[in-house]
């Protein structure tokens, strides 16, 4: 097979990695001493404000974590390159997996300009090199990269890894003028859209077309909808489209919009029992669940207990006899959201708390 040569314009800094608990050292002596491709981890630096480091530290040799922030909307490309099969995870800020893929166990490392890992990266098109690509937020992610301890080539009896990394914020940057609206059951106005930055135009011939980002994609199917109402997340976006103006789906520049449940309603709360409290929230079909607190704190920051429930009602145990409580009562409901490499795991969406009802316990 002919091979092609692509050059790549991200520029990559290579640096040791230190696997012991404690803080990662970045210095240049360690970023001189490591050899491109004879490294056990390679991380790289995006040019852009995000930087792709080892951060959190494992006992388990084969597997590996990368940090990364985003402060605008980003299109991220993302590459492992290892010798042993396995696993490339993304996880949001709180460790939840949001999308997967299978590491392919075919290392066949990176070449770089002049040996120089600075400079522009190259491959050929059978190199196994082809990042994975997503969407994402503004927010705080983690990569996981776990090799197979059993699947390793027959070249190498060691887990060696190369790794890629390419984050570009989108052009032009969205900004809506409110990003969330509480759920009615009636149709939500969509939010006004604000694009800064280059690429809100085009011109054809002499022809100037200006750009309309008035398209909902919902999130859960990454499927075009007619107008904003269910509790949910929405894409705020333009429809891309090819030279004869046909539409293909959602453009790159897209904001994001949160339709959340209603204010959190307590309907009573008694105690009826020695140490025991009887609690019933107003029931709440759009969204399904209710997250109940407990505190003797009516701040709710020491000594709480949450229950997250499908049931209106919830029955709390052993608690101190003749002590006053603070209880407080939200809706919420699970979606999750379609990326390019399957499903996310359920997050949830809340609404606001009501108001703390006090009572003292029997």
């Amino acid at each position: 097979m002919k091979k092609r040569i692509i050059v790549m314009f991200c520029a990559l800094c290579i640096m040791a990695a230190s696997f012991t608990q404690g803080v990662h050292a970045e210095t240049q002596d360690q970023a001189a001493a490591v050899q491109p491709l004879n490294t056990t981890m390679e991380t790289a630096y995006e040019l852009e404000s995000v930087k792709l480091y080892d951060d959190v530290f494992t006992k388990e040799s084969n597997v590996r974590y990368y940090r990364f922030t985003v402060e605008k909307m980003t299109h991220f490309d993302f590459n492992v390159n290892s010798d042993a099969k396995g696993e490339v995870r993304i996880l949001n800020s709180r460790g939840h997996k949001i999308v997967g893929w299978p590491l392919r166990g075919k290392n066949r490392g990176f070449t770089y300009y002049n040996d120089d890992p600075s400079l522009s990266l190259l491959w050929s098109e059978d190199a196994e090199c082809i990042a994975e690509e997503e969407t994402l937020e503004p927010g705080t992610y983690y990569i996981k990269v776990t090799a197979d301890k059993g699947k390793f080539s027959k070249k190498r009896q060691e887990i060696r890894f190369h790794a890629m990394g390419n984050v570009k914020p989108l052009e032009p940057y969205l900004k809506l003028n409110k990003t969330s609206a509480v759920y009615t059951g009636k149709k939500i106005a969509l939010p006004k859209v604000k694009a800064i930055g280059e690429g809100a135009a085009f011109t054809i011939g002499n022809k100037k077309y200006v750009i309309k980002y008035n398209q909902v994609y919902d999130m859960r199917n990454n499927k075009k909808v007619k107008f904003i109402k269910n509790i949910g997340r929405y894409r705020i976006c333009n429809d891309s489209f090819d030279l004869e103006y046909k539409s293909v789906g959602p453009g790159e520049s897209c904001a994001v919009f949160t339709v959340t449940p209603q204010k959190g309603v307590l309907k009573a709360v008694k105690s009826k029992k020695r140490g025991q409290l009887q609690i019933a929230a107003k029931k709440n079909t759009a969204a399904g669940r209710y997250q109940i607190q407990v505190s003797a704190d009516k701040e709710f920051k020491t000594d709480v207990q949450t229950f997250n429930t499908k049931k209106t009602s919830q029955t709390v145990k052993n608690l101190e006899s003749r002590k006053k409580y603070y209880v407080r009562v939200r809706y919420y409901k699970n979606v999750s959201v379609k990326y390019n490499h399957g499903q996310s795991e359920p997050e949830p969406i809340y609404g606001k708390w009501s108001k703390a009802k006090t009572v003292v316990c029997k």
